[in-house]
């Protein structure tokens, strides 16, 4: 056999390989598709689908959709889901899909390796979802607009009622957004719901907009406001491009949202979602949204290592709060529809 041969032989073995989807040496073996619903940032889909095909030779597609939209989605499609498994977004909303029966049970090995504060949550849900980031809330600053007007920074929640700030804080909406319906979860767990709503009215007279997304921090690093009420990772990550911003933790107590990951029942490609699940909780993949896709979530796993510029989440003082009271559907409806009617009026 001439070597143009042998090589022309090998190439073609390659090929059917690929085609056949076995794993070649030093490669895990897997076979199929998987199909993602994905509710971070586009380019952290793109990458871990990336990482998580490259690694099990699995033909993967992603569809970014937001929370909401998602959660949806798998009631419209409950007979027929067009995809296998649901990767980011809030904790709770993953838990609404579970109590409507949306999502298929599996508990991940991986498990173990969640930060202990979560044991209980873990043990009480993680038969359906998995924790796979944390994200906690601060008040963001624009330093250099403050310092303009003379006003000292804020260092706790309360301190935003003072009437120099009258027309400079942004908050999320949480009629429409994840991260403002978790600031109001912080807020109860803080204060008791009666006094986190009357801190909630006060607060409304020095509100200058009630963005559509918690991630609209653009709008501090401009300087078109002064003061956001959002995640850290953010206001890291603005920094980090050069605007005058910082981010504070609240002296009240460190509220926080959790990223989550589900199965979706009666998906098609059931073997390699339970992959996936593995492969996210893992301290490998919860690595790559902050080292490629300049997103800066904290990492659950409690090997993975967080961005430099973050604290270490085994550090934080989180205060507890009731995913599973504030998870229900219910309660969700109940909370906006009063700070509907008190706060804004409506």
């Amino acid at each position: 056999m001439t070597h143009y041969t042998h090589l022309k032989n090998t190439l073609k073995f390659t090929a059917l390989c690929v085609l056949l989807g076995f794993s070649l040496p030093n490669h895990a073996q897997a076979q199929g598709k998987l199909v993602i619903y994905c509710s971070v940032q586009n380019t952290t889909c793109e990458k871990v689908s990336q990482a998580f095909s490259k690694k099990y030779n699995v033909e993967t597609q992603f569809v970014r959709h937001s929370t909401g939209t998602v959660l949806g989605k798998l009631k419209a499609e409950k007979d027929n889901p067009q995809a296998d498994v649901w990767y980011g977004g809030t904790f709770e909303p993953h838990l609404q899909a579970r109590d409507a029966g949306l999502l298929a049970t599996y508990r991940s090995p991986e498990q173990k390796n969640i930060m202990p504060q979560f044991k209980k949550l873990v043990e009480e849900r993680g038969d359906t979802t998995s924790i796979i980031y944390l994200m906690e809330l601060g008040i963001g600053i624009n330093e250099k607009l403050l310092a303009e007007k003379n006003i000292s920074k804020p260092q706790c929640y309360a301190d935003l009622l003072k009437p120099e700030f009258k027309d400079l804080v942004q908050y999320p909406d949480p009629r429409v957004s994840g991260t403002g319906y978790s600031i109001l979860t912080t807020l109860i767990e803080t204060m008791g719901e009666d006094k986190a709503f009357d801190y909630l009215k006060a607060l409304n007279k020095n509100i200058s907009q009630y963005t559509k997304t918690g991630m609209a921090t653009s709008h501090l690093s401009t300087g078109a406001t002064a003061v956001n009420i959002s995640f850290m990772h953010a206001y890291v990550r603005e920094k980090d491009k050069g605007a005058p911003v910082v981010g504070i933790l609240p002296c009240e107590g460190v509220g926080y949202t959790l990223g989550a990951a589900s199965i979706i029942k009666n998906g098609r490609n059931l073997d390699n979602a339970k992959r996936f699940i593995d492969f996210v909780l893992s301290a490998e993949a919860q690595e790559i949204p902050w080292r490629e896709a300049d997103s800066y979530q904290l990492p659950t796993n409690i090997h993975a290592k967080s961005h430099p510029n973050l604290p270490d989440p085994m550090k934080l003082k989180l205060i507890d709060i009731d995913f599973v009271r504030f998870g229900s559907d219910q309660e969700a409806k109940r909370l906006i529809n009063r700070w509907m009617k008190e706060v804004k009026g409506e």
